[in-house]
């Protein structure tokens, strides 16, 4: 009994760091000492002490699992894990729409999206137009959320 115990006990700790521990190797290891006790369970005491420890372990793991989800963001170790501040949509906009009309260089081949640079600024940009060589004078034609759509201006100014 103590041997069961112990690896209930040890699964469910390593459940618990594997929440705030990334990689699952952990996850795994306590997932199996959680199996190994039910499996103890069945082999020492029978086949009815086997199901209700099994029962036991999946509705605890559920019922925790449900309180941990809606509490994860506000207990004190994970609390520092979640972004709770406003993201400002508008400065980000306003950032891309200042951008139309600009002309800039390719710095890698766009085909249909590579980088730029656009003012001193290396940017990700996107073309609808086919391919882009690299080193290429482009110019944002248009934004779309958080796209920048470029086109390559011709020897004489304009776009092409």
């Amino acid at each position: 009994m103590t041997v069961i115990v112990t690896l209930a006990i040890i699964g469910i700790i390593l459940l618990l760091a594997e929440l705030v521990l990334p990689g699952g190797i952990v996850g795994v290891g306590g997932t199996i000492c959680l199996l190994a006790a039910v499996i103890l369970t069945f082999k020492n005491y029978g086949a009815m002490a086997g199901a209700v420890a099994f029962i036991a372990v999946l509705v605890f793991g559920l019922l925790f699992l449900a309180i941990w989800i809606k509490n994860f963001h506000r207990l004190p170790f994970t609390r520092n894990l979640v972004h709770n501040e406003a993201i400002d949509d508008t400065s980000v906009s306003d950032h891309l729409q200042a951008l139309i009309g600009k002309t800039g260089v390719t710095l890698t081949t766009i085909a249909p999206s590579g980088h730029a640079e656009i003012e001193g600024e290396k940017i990700d940009v996107v073309t609808e137009t086919g391919r882009i060589e690299s080193g290429t004078t482009i110019q944002v034609v248009t934004t779309r959320g958080p796209s920048i759509y470029v086109e390559q201006v011709s020897d004489s100014g304009s776009v092409s």
